[in-house]
């Protein structure tokens, strides 16, 4: 699942032509980086909380970026 929303969350950014975009870059980046550096630990090192930490974060920041997207597109122009 976190695959599919990394992916979706990237097309997004992909496409988006808007000065804030870079902000939410940042912030794909550096969860995605934490998500995988978290996953890849031995097991019985891995952190299941900070997982469902990331993984948290990682919805809420997709949240963000289609309501941003959402409202440019719906304002007048």
């Amino acid at each position: 699942m976190v695959g599919t929303l990394l992916g979706i969350l990237e097309a997004g950014l992909s496409i988006w032509a808007s000065r804030e975009k870079t902000k939410y870059q940042d912030r794909y980046i550096k969860l995605k980086r934490e998500w995988y550096e978290e996953y890849n630990k031995p097991e019985d090192r891995r952190s299941d909380a900070e997982l469902d930490r990331i993984e948290f974060d990682i919805r809420v920041l997709c949240l963000a970026v289609s309501a941003q997207i959402r409202a440019e597109n719906t304002s007048p122009k």
